[in-house]
């Protein structure tokens, strides 16, 4: 099933459920919401008194994975379950086998939470070790494999929404775009942010204001500034602010070439016979009118290309974009096969 709230709602009210599965593997891209659903079955578990004695958390780097089997092949103290969380599972160097064996007979009073990031901090695909799907096969017939995939745009400004008012902050929609268009779609850091601005300001109805003072106006406005700029001739203005953008630290490639993709789709949606309403959308349709169709595919492709080369290369993210961008500007497709195309 595709990501979305309904579908990652419908996970945490199933870990809710008092007849849980022996093991969890969650798998994805979605570190955060990872992260929130091992929280969620350890909440349901283990009291905050009990939790020295019936709750383990190891990351796979440096764990001891016999001692963690031992660990979970033990019967809990003084309650009926006990609950062990192994992160960053890809981690794992050897003990692959035994950590299957385990999984193929789990202990009936153990809950065994595993979570295993499908990417790297950068966005890039980690390849998937050697005995990975044998343990997938193994979960799969006394457990749960949940894959996490990352939320669709529509879906983020929800979650936005939803979390400015979980935290008591009076903020519109206007409010939780800019937080987004700043600091892209990571909830790690969208959470960060989000906790400061209810620190500093909770009493206060927001506005962009208070987001430049607690993220900085530069960083707000950057890749903004630098988007409302990218248009045909603009070419030398267009690579320098993208270049200052990287270069200052303001916002990762990554995320500049996220927000590249967001705005030229929005673009395609108008040329295709797209109809809204409100500042937003004239904006764009004004914006639209200078590309022809051609023009913003040509765009789409190059950062489709340039997001896979970032996924899966450790070529500098800088070069991929502003070749990106520079090849888009002039109209002329990236190769995909050939990595001198960066050149100018």
């Amino acid at each position: 099933m595709k990501a979305s709230l309904a579908y990652y709602r419908k996970i945490f009210v199933e870990a809710d459920r008092s007849d849980k599965p022996g093991i969890y593997l969650l798998q994805g891209s979605e570190r955060f919401i990872m992260e929130e659903m091992a929280r969620r079955v350890t909440d349901s578990l283990v009291p905050d008194d009990m939790r020295s004695f019936n709750l383990t958390v190891a990351y796979g780097e440096d764990i001891d994975i016999n001692a963690f089997i031992t660990t979970a092949s033990s019967f809990p103290f003084l309650s009926d379950r006990r609950v062990l969380v192994l992160k960053e599972l890809e981690r794992l160097r050897g003990g692959w086998k035994n950590l299957i064996e385990y999984c193929m007979n789990p202990v009936s009073s153990t809950v065994l939470v595993l979570i295993f990031n499908t990417h790297d901090g950068a966005g890039r695909r980690i390849r998937l070790p050697r005995d990975y799907r044998k343990l997938e096969s193994a979960v799969e017939r006394s457990g749960k494999v949940i894959r996490f995939d990352r939320l669709p745009d529509a879906d983020i400004k929800r979650w936005v929404l939803q979390k400015t008012k979980k935290l008591g902050l009076d903020a519109d929609r206007s409010v939780s775009e800019a937080l987004l268009e700043s600091v892209g779609g990571n909830l790690f850091e969208l959470q960060n942010e989000l906790e400061k601005l209810a620190l500093l300001f909770g009493n206060e109805k927001l506005t962009r204001d208070h987001l430049k003072q607690t993220i900085g106006s530069y960083r707000v406005n950057a890749v903004y500034d630098f988007i409302d700029a990218v248009r045909p001739g603009s070419e030398a203005a267009a690579i320098k602010m993208v270049s200052r953008i990287i270069r200052t630290g303001a916002e990762r490639p990554s995320v500049v070439v996220y927000h590249l993709i967001r705005h030229f789709l929005a673009l395609l949606k108008i040329k295709a016979g797209y109809s809204g309403s409100g500042y937003r959308y004239d904006r764009l349709r004004k914006k639209a009118r200078l590309f022809r169709t051609r023009e913003i595919l040509t765009w789409l492709e190059n950062l489709r290309i340039t997001e896979l080369l970032m996924k899966s290369t450790s070529f500098p993210e800088e070069i991929l974009i502003t070749g990106a961008v520079l090849h888009s500007m002039r109209g002329t497709l990236l190769g995909d096969r050939d990595e001198s195309w960066f050149a100018a």
